[in-house]
């Protein structure tokens, strides 16, 4: 009997023992984890758009470091150098103390006008004023001066002159990298002599007095 019981243990054992092998040997090993492949860094390269954003050539974008840089870095730096198309620059003259402490005054006179006599006697009397340099351009003008002339007739005779007249500070404006010449509007009025002989010399002497800032040395805007 216990020869029996003895038999049956170590049949027991035995066939418990070939399982556990059997299931080491047919039990599936595990996947080794492999490390995911980083992305590629891209770095930054040299392009015609590069000279264009930041004004840098091929033989200096090394030197001055930029291929250190990674492609979206480059890409972002030259988006931050474009104009803002929503700001300009407003450049003005500084002053009129130059050349020589002139104030150089662009004048034009349009409307009933015919020969030329009356724009002759506004241009007359502000070149006789202290300090005031008649140029041609705006470019080169400190102020400008705009005389429209109007006839005045009753019965169809003249009677004299309407000059109605604006001053203006000419300017440079840049928007987006483009540059125009705009003006600052000044003293805006009308002149009426029915003789007209005085019109001229009234002009001369509000203009005078339009100059005086400019006289002081009074910077004029520069705006962003």
């Amino acid at each position: 009997m216990n020869d029996l019981i003895r038999t049956i243990s170590i049949l027991v054992t035995a066939t418990a023992l070939a399982g556990t092998i059997a299931s080491a040997q047919t039990a599936p090993a595990p996947t080794p984890h492999k490390p995911r492949p980083s992305a590629k860094t891209t770095m930054a390269v040299w392009s015609p758009d590069v000279q264009k954003a930041l004004g840098i050539s091929s033989d200096d974008f090394k030197a001055d470091g930029l291929n250190k840089l990674t492609q979206t870095q480059l890409t972002n730096l030259m988006t931050s150098a474009r104009p803002d198309p929503n700001k300009h620059w407003l450049v003005c003259p500084a002053s009129g103390t130059a050349p020589s402490g002139l104030i150089r005054v662009l004048v034009t006179v349009a409307g009933d006008d015919s020969t030329g006599a009356i724009a002759g006697q506004i241009l007359h009397a502000i070149s006789s004023l202290t300090g005031v340099l008649i140029v041609d351009t705006a470019a080169a003008a400190d102020r400008a001066l705009h005389v429209v002339i109007q006839e005045q007739t009753t019965a169809k005779r003249t009677i004299g002159f309407t000059a109605s007249y604006l001053t203006a500070t000419p300017c440079t404006e840049e928007v987006a990298g483009k540059k125009k010449d705009v003006e600052l509007k000044g003293t805006l009025g009308t002149y009426t002599d029915a003789k007209g002989a005085g019109l001229a010399t009234d002009l001369a002497g509000m203009l005078d007095q339009d100059l005086q800032p400019l006289r002081a040395g009074s910077t004029a805007p520069s705006t962003r």
